[in-house]
């Protein structure tokens, strides 16, 4: 209940001390007009002229008896009954399209940055440049890097295999594919182009603030948080493999749960402080090839609309279970740009994204 707000009793019943009911008025006074002019400032200054306590406030019934209020004639009460209401019509309209426009300018930035990036993994936000080192020279340099990483014994010889995604003679893909690219780019498995692609596992935690370990609330649209991370057992750390140690670059990709899966980030080491980082059993993480692959191309590919969309879809288990298999990420299909037009598409969405923010 609110001071001198006025109410329209539809039901039998009775008030306790807290209000004043006014009725035998129908002879002269329309209840809807009454109700409007009680809700008026006409009125309620007048009841803050007379209220009494200094933190209750309180009128009693002669002083609300003295209020003077304007008296037309039944017949214009009607009137102007009908007036407020086609005008608070109107208002009302007025707030809904207000309301409207406003979630429109809220989600406005985040739905433009995301048309940007279905352009950009397109290959239609910057030109092809007919100078840059083709496709297939940078497949052989992918070739080249993962059978080193093989002799090294830092990958299984079942992945030096690259599988592109070929066309027939009518220009189809043999597989579906999910968008159209310019005919210099190639579609690869994410396996193909990345030397590791690991989900992490559950730590043990501690107190001890030495050790963090990356879980899914580090990870946001906004970028890595290394101040949501929460520490390992410092007794365990020698458990854990030197792979499983996250580089500079690494893309951590929330694989479970509703609302979380498919959010990534990129590991940066100058925003880790403690110079040593793992992800727990939520997190996978994904190394592309360094020097051959842009990580940041990818990593906007997989923010994109085109993946982000259907998410869910590619994620297994039930509903409030759903999670994306390690398998399932290794077979992900990746447009392949030249690596100098990774880093044009790249420097382009961030330069776009600046504007965006620039505007906010």
């Amino acid at each position: 209940m609110s001071f001198g707000r006025p109410y329209i009793l539809n039901v039998d019943g009775a008030i306790h001390d807290g209000w004043l009911a006014i009725s035998n008025y129908e002879n002269s006074l329309n209840k809807d007009y009454l109700f409007y002019i009680l809700s008026s400032n006409v009125v309620y200054s007048q009841f803050l002229s007379l209220i009494s306590g200094a933190v209750v406030k309180n009128l009693n019934s002669d002083k609300v008896a003295s209020i003077l209020i304007p008296l037309p004639p039944l017949s214009e009460q009607q009137r102007i009954i009908e007036a407020i209401e086609s005008a608070l019509e109107k208002v009302d309209e007025y707030a809904e399209s207000y309301n409207r426009l406003e979630q429109l300018d809220k989600e406005f930035p985040d739905k433009l940055k995301k048309s940007i990036l279905q352009y950009a993994m397109q290959g239609k936000l910057v030109e092809q440049d007919p100078n840059d080192e083709s496709v297939e020279v940078l497949l052989e340099k992918i070739r080249a890097e993962k059978q080193k990483l093989f002799e090294e014994g830092k990958i299984k010889k079942k992945d030096l295999d690259i599988s592109i995604v070929s066309q027939g003679d009518d220009n189809s893909y043999y597989e579906e594919v999910p968008c159209e690219i310019p005919e210099s780019w190639e579609w690869v498995r994410l396996n193909d182009i990345t030397s590791y692609i690991q989900r992490g596992k559950s730590p043990k935690y501690s107190n001890i603030s030495i050790y963090p370990v990356i879980a899914q609330k580090c990870n946001q649209w906004s970028g890595f948080s290394i101040d949501l991370a929460r520490f390992i057992d410092p007794e365990t750390v020698h458990s854990y493999q030197k792979e499983r140690l996250l580089r500079d670059g690494d893309l951590m990709w929330n694989s479970t749960g509703l609302g979380t899966l498919g959010r990534l980030a990129i590991y940066h080491e100058n925003k880790n402080p403690y110079g040593w980082a793992v992800a727990d059993s939520h997190v996978t993480v994904i190394r592309v090839l360094s020097g051959v692959i842009n990580c940041h191309f990818i990593y906007n590919f997989l923010s994109s609309p085109i993946v982000q969309s259907v998410i869910e879809e590619k994620a297994s288990g039930s509903t409030k279970q759903k999670e994306l298999l390690t398998k399932t990420i290794k077979e992900y299909l990746i447009p392949l740009p030249p690596l100098p037009e990774q880093s044009r598409i790249v420097d382009k969405i961030e330069q776009f994204f600046a504007h965006i923010d620039a505007l906010i």
